[in-house]
């Protein structure tokens, strides 16, 4: 009798042993399968809003920001229903600047206005800091009086510059 339990063991763990790798193996499967969604997220698009190109216009210290998305299907209904107030949220926070002002929001396009976007050095002197967005965009644009900057797929302006304000 001893001699079958010593057997039955010996079967149970090289069982046991046989099946460990195939269950780690689902596992890791299983965990890929569900990061790989997660991984897959499109870089310039927040919930329901795929963004487009943004133009920045300079001036002197304040900027007008510009901004085109498209939004997924059925969302235009739902948005003309109940308001773009979530929308305006995930613009602000793709744009991911201090002091935005609504000035349109629509369902294909927004425009804002940014206060002290740049510091004044005096004599029209300024200069445009350094921004980070939210989201990556395919095309950035900034305008300034005499200069112009595009940056292509970027979720930021690296590097700040400076211009000169127009005449009074």
């Amino acid at each position: 009798m001893r001699d079958a339990t010593v057997r039955d063991l010996w079967w149970r763990e090289r069982y046991s042993r046989a099946m460990r790798w195939p269950l780690l193996v689902l596992l890791v499967l299983l965990i890929i399968g569900l990061a790989a969604p997660a991984l897959a997220v499109d870089a310039g698009k927040i919930g329901y809003v795929s963004f487009g190109e943004v133009r920045i216009q300079l001036h002197d210290t304040d900027a007008r920001v510009e901004v085109d998305y498209s939004l997924d299907p059925g969302m235009n209904l739902i948005i003309l229903l109940f308001g773009a107030g979530d929308l305006q949220k995930k613009i602000e926070r793709s744009l991911n600047f201090p002091s935005l002002k609504a000035e349109e929001v629509g369902p294909s396009h927004a425009a804002f206005i940014v206060a002290d976007v740049s510091d004044n050095y005096g004599d029209r002197a300024y200069w445009f800091r350094p921004h980070t967005f939210g989201v990556t965009f395919p095309l950035v644009k900034v305008n300034a009086p005499g200069y112009s900057v595009s940056f292509i797929r970027t979720h930021a302006i690296p590097r700040g510059f400076g211009y000169f304000g127009e005449m009074r």
